[in-house]
């Protein structure tokens, strides 16, 4: 992704036409997307076109967030993989796991006593 020129390259080398947006998604929470195609002459006669694309007649289109949130995820992705976080993300895993457990397996979701004296 090029964010300066507004173009994206796919795996094989051709590039898009340019880009469109950031477009607002169906959902509320979720972040903007900007949409890139490629035309139809690029993608048709391309040898991988069944790894990018379902469609067997149209092009291929892609698409990834603004600059600063693409950033911020690459940023976060990066964090995640410093043994630190890994060795904090193990002890929260094995407490989920036990909530889990608990929660689906036992049905305590609910406490089966009216009153914190008795929920103790």
């Amino acid at each position: 992704m090029d964010f300066d020129r507004g173009q994206v390259t796919c795996p094989q080398g051709e590039t898009s036409a340019g880009w469109h947006g950031p477009y607002p998604t169906s959902s509320p929470t979720a972040a903007p997307l900007i949409v890139a195609r490629f035309t139809k002459s690029q993608c048709r006669p391309c040898p991988v076109r069944t790894r990018c694309t379902t469609t067997a007649d149209s092009a291929r289109g892609v698409g990834f967030p603004p600059r600063e949130l693409r950033d911020l995820q690459l940023q976060v992705r990066a964090e995640q993989q410093t043994p630190e976080r890994q060795a904090r993300y193990a002890v929260r895993s094995g407490v989920e796991g036990t909530i889990n457990e608990l929660a689906h397996g036992h049905g305590m979701r609910r406490c089966r006593y009216r009153g914190q004296h008795k929920a103790h």
